[in-house]
């Protein structure tokens, strides 16, 4: 199974957001233990980096993300393809775009309403991805 992982599951983790973190870590360690396979927006590396104090600690934490998540292509075709999604935050459909192009089975996100619009693939917060892939 493919999975396209949003940025907020990322800083969920590293800046250990209580409320968010046990199912983040969760999806996270699928991937890390290649039970699925991660796939993550280049976009999501300057993000990441941009939230971030520690910088040792996020120096250690994008070579894991690198080493475990593929980060996936984006090009001439994924910013029309995202322009064409209709989606008010064109950061969503960047990665929308990107998800789809990958064969990604499915978008996991804390922000699913922001994905509404997106059609040809499944988008859910970790908790009801997990339920379903149990």
């Amino acid at each position: 199974m493919k999975v396209f992982v949003d940025t907020n599951i990322f800083i969920d983790i590293l800046l250990n957001r209580t409320k968010f973190i046990k199912e983040s870590k969760q999806v996270y360690k699928l991937c890390e233990n290649y039970i699925v396979k991660g796939y993550i927006a280049p976009i999501s590396i300057n993000n990441i980096y941009r939230k971030t104090v520690n910088q040792d600690e996020l120096t250690s934490f994008l070579c894991d993300i690198s080493h475990f998540f593929t980060i996936s292509p984006m090009n001439n075709e994924s910013v029309v393809f995202a322009k064409n999604l209709n989606i008010s935050d064109f950061e969503d459909a960047l990665q929308s775009a990107m998800a789809i192009q990958c064969g990604c089975d499915c978008i996991v996100t804390r922000n699913v309403d922001d994905y509404k619009k997106v059609m040809g693939i499944e988008v859910l917060e970790p908790k009801k991805f997990l339920l379903k892939f149990r």
